[in-house]
């Protein structure tokens, strides 16, 4: 009887008494599926097909009707498989792009269980809903922020829709909406919003830490992808993950002991991108660091982590405030540790056999650029102030030349050299990625390859570069070694 007043309705209009009919039965089946038992019986009457007709409503009611039901249904794997069988993503889209706060938030939560099944996550693709998904993240809305966030963290196992997901701000939102949390005044903003009127100051607090959690997740799946996880690194997500695993004793000890695990597991899984681990050393004490090593690359497991989580919380006051002090040590948007010419030093990017290099921001300026600090009285570079003089002359002249003449997309850009306290330094493009041989590694201890389109992809554009270099500029490279060529956003080379 239901299928044919939906039909009508859907059909011809919304006359009233159809609409309080439909309502009525809906709400009825929301009754039915709310009991496990009685699941199997209404998908085997087939209503669950008009029900995921009746999201294509216009009346609220009856949408809201259908939702709640289906919502209800799909808490049983075989419901939801039978339920993911049905044309059910796009008119979820539609909702969640065009609706009210209340439809956005139930047609979320049930986008979020059918995206178990693979060809509901499929659909998503299909349907371009990334783009939808993260427009949600905007919301102030707890709860639908983390079905949001649980459905891209079930969406982003797909490779190509995890790159999408950083290519349209996903990455740098949730870093967002964690900062957002962890601010001394998050809960009062949150408590003051209209939309978290129905919460206690419990319930605020106990989502506040899923919804952390959450992000967790997401950005531990996301990081799988060598290039999602730098740019986690570049928005300062190590700091920002990192300040999740100190426990405040105030709060919920079983939420708050769950949000650490989730914040260790995303560091741990950023810790196995070789580039990164020098940071973690600077994170934990030894024998916490032990723990953190011994888990192993790329485990899911959240128990895994569950005793580096109790490890830290017996640590002593000192030892915590140790941590405390460590992590902010890392916080990339700190003062400039020093001043160099004109430069301020942000951070220090590694070290090499002739000396340092750092990230640097002009005074007056908001690019980021690397700096090359050379250390003049290297053996290297002569035995006396005679040979080390040529040296340098040579070494600057070498430096203006390439400055003036290379433009070339693949080839790094050179701005200024200068000389201070016996030291030179070379000012240059700050390319944002990992070098090729940490590529190598991470993909090694993934148990991956790169795929054929991808090197060959790489493959051209070194030797575009290479070409460049040799035949036009007539210049040798003299040192092209995988940690040498530098890969960015889309795989852009740069050596």
């Amino acid at each position: 009887y239901m299928e044919i007043v939906a039909h009508g309705y859907l059909g011809s209009g919304e006359a009233q008494h159809s609409v309080d009919k439909l309502v009525n039965m809906t709400y009825i089946f929301q009754k039915l599926a709310a009991v496990k038992d009685q699941r199997e019986w209404v998908t085997t009457s087939r209503a669950h097909k008009t029900l995921v007709n009746l999201l294509s409503a216009r009346d609220t009611n009856v949408l809201l009707g259908a939702l709640l039901a289906v919502a209800s249904l799909a808490e049983s794997p075989e419901c939801r498989e039978k339920i993911s069988e049905l044309n059910i993503v796009e008119n979820l889209l539609i909702i969640l792009h065009e609706y009210d706060l209340l439809s956005k938030r139930l047609s979320a939560e049930l986008l979020r269980l059918l995206c178990a099944e693979r060809q509901v996550r499929e659909q998503v693709k299909l349907y371009e809903g990334v783009p939808i998904l993260l427009s949600l993240l905007h919301s102030d809305h707890l709860q639908l922020l983390w079905s949001v966030v649980w459905i891209l963290v079930q969406i982003c196992e797909d490779p190509e829709t995890s790159v999408e997901i950083r290519i349209w701000g996903g990455i740098k939102q949730l870093l967002h909406i964690l900062r957002g949390l962890s601010s001394a005044n998050a809960a009062g903003r949150i408590q003051q919003l209209h939309l978290s009127e129905d919460f206690s100051p419990r319930e605020i607090q106990e989502n506040t830490f899923s919804l952390q959690a959450a992000c967790c997740a997401a950005l531990t799946e996301l990081v799988l992808d060598d290039t999602n996880a730098h740019q986690v690194v570049q928005e300062n997500g190590i700091y920002t993950i990192a300040k999740l695993i100190l426990r405040n004793k105030q709060k919920n000890a079983a939420k708050t002991n769950l949000l650490q695990c989730y914040a260790f597991r995303a560091l741990r899984f950023l810790f196995s991108m070789e580039r990164n681990r020098p940071l973690f050393k600077r994170l934990f004490p030894t024998d916490l660091f032990e723990i953190f090593i011994d888990i192993g690359h790329y485990v899911r497991d959240i128990s895994a982590y569950e005793e580096l989580v109790s490890k830290l919380n017996l640590l002593v006051e000192d030892e915590l405030k140790q941590i405390a002090e460590n992590i902010e040590s890392v916080n990339q948007n700190k003062a400039p540790s020093k001043y160099i010419g004109n430069y301020a030093v942000l951070d220090h990017l590694g070290s090499g056999a002739f000396g340092c290099v750092y990230k640097v921001r002009k005074h007056s300026g908001q690019n980021l650029l690397a700096m090359k600090e050379v250390n003049l009285h290297n053996p290297a570079f002569g035995k006396d102030k005679k040979d080390r003089d040529s040296s340098i002359r040579n070494i600057v002249s070498e430096l203006t030349i390439i400055k003036e003449q290379l433009y070339h997309p693949n080839v790094v850009r050179y701005y200024k050299t200068f000389l201070e306290n016996d030291r030179l330094y070379i000012v240059m493009e700050l390319i944002e990625g990992a070098p090729l041989g940490e590529h190598f590694s991470s993909l090694k201890e993934k148990q991956h390859h790169f795929a054929e389109e991808r090197l060959w992809k790489i493959f051209i554009q070194l030797c575009l570069a290479l070409r460049y270099l040799h035949k036009e500029k007539r210049i040798i490279h003299r040192d092209l070694t995988p940690n040498n060529i530098m890969l960015g956003d889309k795989d852009r080379v740069t050596v």
